[in-house]
């Protein structure tokens, strides 16, 4: 892993507060993760976009999405913003 992030507990703490409620518990988010990285295993980040939205049952567009993942790749300490509150998404319309 490049870098040290939240753990499970605080990201799990953090997605519940973002939510407004509990959504998710630290069981989940390891049973996501850990399928994610099968994902990734399998067919890279695409597949990884593939598997989260299907969990997730999100309705988003799948570029748009990609979008956003290469710019946090590229920028982890945006991500981390964007869970703290810190920043807003940006838009892919600019």
């Amino acid at each position: 892993m490049k870098g040290k992030g939240p753990n499970h507990k605080e990201m799990t703490q953090l997605i519940n507060t973002m939510m407004g409620k509990d959504v998710l518990t630290e069981k989940q988010l390891g049973q996501i993760l850990e399928g994610a990285r099968r994902a990734n295993e399998r067919g890279g980040m695409s597949s990884v976009l593939d598997y989260l939205m299907k969990v997730t049952q999100a309705d988003v567009d799948k570029k748009e999405l990609t979008d956003f993942a290469d710019s946090v790749r590229n920028n982890p300490d945006m991500g981390m913003d964007l869970l703290k509150g810190k920043r807003g998404i940006p838009n892919s319309n600019n």
